[in-house]
């Protein structure tokens, strides 16, 4: 009788759920899970016992942080590592979604290239660039998701096109260099000798050309043991990999059945993606405070530690809605088995204007030494030169003095002993003259203050083997005494000292993050 009872009751819980829409399929497990995990939070009482639950105190913060369906999105500071200064903002989606070295965005009408993501101080440290043609705005959140029906009668017409039944004002599709043009029962993939790149041209749709990219890119990867990049967007999708995308592995992958909702699943585990919709998600089970600052570790522990709860099921679940189509792939996929869509193969010595579009937002660029723009040297030479320092007599520590190095033109003297040992340092270590004065006293300094007087020597002499030179040098940002040290050595004209203190700099930019 009282086991009748408790299902009636939970028959009752359930239905009162049930009776709105939105909830309208959900499950008897999906309810206590939520239920249980609001629980473990402490933002109900919940008895599965009798399938009772109240409110806690906690519960009206978390009612009232929550009012708003609207995620929080972080900033991160854009620092040009040429001029130091900051010079605008990103959100934290775009950079966690473009936020890879080498990329390039505009910001302020020019164009930047991304060196590292310091995600501890929400820093994006880029470098200016100055030639190499135009690369084309991107933001991947302005792309309007195409449906299948709209790319399906796109490649409708593609067809009648070739076929002459169709005739539109700009010829752009006759005048292709492909034997094959695609449209909707034809997949046309052009590969580039001696390249690992290709591009298969498929009129599914923006979804389910990405489920496609994924499953290729996830295959590829365990077939071939490197690692397989993937992007799409409706009508493309380019694989890109250090090794030889193979035409038969791609065919193979393509004509084979799949669970694809393990898959995707599989392969989404650790990327941004996924963490970012975990970390969002979790503040709406009140897991994450609403003023949490998002971290990629912390959301990717989140997904791991709730991976077997609601809480990451509702992440997935609207990360499938909004980015694949897992019906619409199976189609595809089915139509392939069966032959009704075709995959040709092409052997091309350049990509045709067709696939353009995709390549222009895929390919990233690495600067070098040779590569650095003379506009860029002339702006780092200008920052070095009106760089502060602090001058201080090695020998007494008595004397010191704050000066520019466009203000400096010999090494000064020490005007209380007379010595040449100027140690040189940042302007405003006020502590240094203390230390120095304690250790010629033969006071007891500590090993943090042994280390900054072994310092202190060492760019004295530097200062006095190079004069104003290494004054130049020490300028850097981040170039301390033994990279100093070193670009001295190398030191050939003017232009490699600039070029090598710059690439010093980034050098500093990019593994600084990783110190502590």
């Amino acid at each position: 009788m009282s086991w009748k009872l408790e299902q009636s009751w939970k028959e009752f819980t359930l239905e009162f759920f049930k009776n709105s829409f939105l909830f309208r399929n959900l499950t008897l497990d999906d309810l206590i899970g939520v239920l249980e995990l609001l629980d473990s939070n402490y933002l109900i009482f919940f008895d599965k016992e009798k399938m009772t639950f109240r409110k806690t105190a906690k519960c009206y913060r978390y009612y009232f942080e929550n009012l708003s369906t609207i995620p929080d999105i972080l900033k991160f500071k854009v620092f040009d590592s040429v001029s130091k200064k900051i010079i605008g903002s990103l959100d934290q989606r775009f950079v966690g979604d473009f936020g890879d070295p080498g990329n390039i965005f505009v910001l302020r009408g020019s164009q930047w290239r991304i060196i590292n993501v310091d995600e501890s101080s929400l820093k994006v440290n880029v470098e200016p660039i100055r030639s190499g043609g135009i690369t084309v705005p991107y933001w991947e959140g302005e792309n309007i998701p195409v449906d299948y029906k709209t790319t399906h009668k796109v490649g409708k017409f593609r067809s009648k096109i070739r076929q002459g039944s169709l005739v539109l004002p700009d010829n752009v599709i006759t005048s292709l260099d492909l034997p094959i043009i695609p449209d909707e029962k034809t997949i046309v993939v052009e590969s580039v000798r001696g390249q690992g790149t290709v591009v298969l041209h498929s009129c599914f749709g923006t979804k389910a050309n990405s489920t496609l990219a994924t499953l290729l890119s996830s295959m590829l990867s365990s077939k071939s043991g490197l690692q397989v990049d993937a992007r799409s967007d409706a009508y493309r999708i380019v694989l890109s990999s250090k090794g030889r995308v193979v035409e038969s592995h791609v065919k193979q992958i393509l004509a084979d059945t799949y669970d694809l909702y393990e898959i995707v699943t599989a392969s989404l585990s650790g990327t941004h993606n996924v963490s970012w919709r975990t970390w969002n998600v979790a503040k709406k089970f009140g897991v994450v405070g609403r003023g949490a600052v998002y971290e990629k570790k912390s959301a990717r522990f989140l997904y791991e530690r709730y991976i077997k709860t609601p809480l990451v099921k509702e992440a997935l679940r609207e990360l499938f809605h909004d980015k694949y189509d897992l019906e619409k792939t199976k189609h595809v996929l089915a139509d392939i088995n069966s032959g009704i869509i075709q995959i040709h193969w092409i052997e091309q010595n350049k990509f045709s204007k067709l696939a353009e579009p995709i390549l222009d937002h895929t390919t990233k660029y690495y600067s070098s030494p040779t590569s650095i723009d003379k506009g860029i040297l002339d702006m780092v030479k200008a920052r070095l030169f009106k760089t502060s320092h602090r001058f201080i007599c090695a020998r007494c520590g008595k004397w010191e003095k704050v000066m520019k190095t466009n203000e400096v033109e010999t090494i000064p003297i020490c005007p209380y002993c007379k010595a040449r040992q100027i140690a040189v340092t940042f302007y405003s270590d006020h502590d240094l003259p203390k230390i120095i004065q304690n250790k010629i006293a033969g006071k007891k300094i500590t090993a943090d203050e042994n280390h900054r007087f072994s310092r202190a020597w060492k760019t004295a002499s530097l200062l006095e083997n190079f004069g104003k030179t290494a004054l130049v040098v020490l300028s850097g940002y981040g170039v301390g005494v033994d990279t100093a040290s070193r670009i001295l050595r190398n030191m050939i004209d003017e232009e490699t000292l600039y070029r090598q203190i710059y690439e010093a700099e980034r050098q500093y930019v990019t593994t600084r993050g990783f110190w502590d």
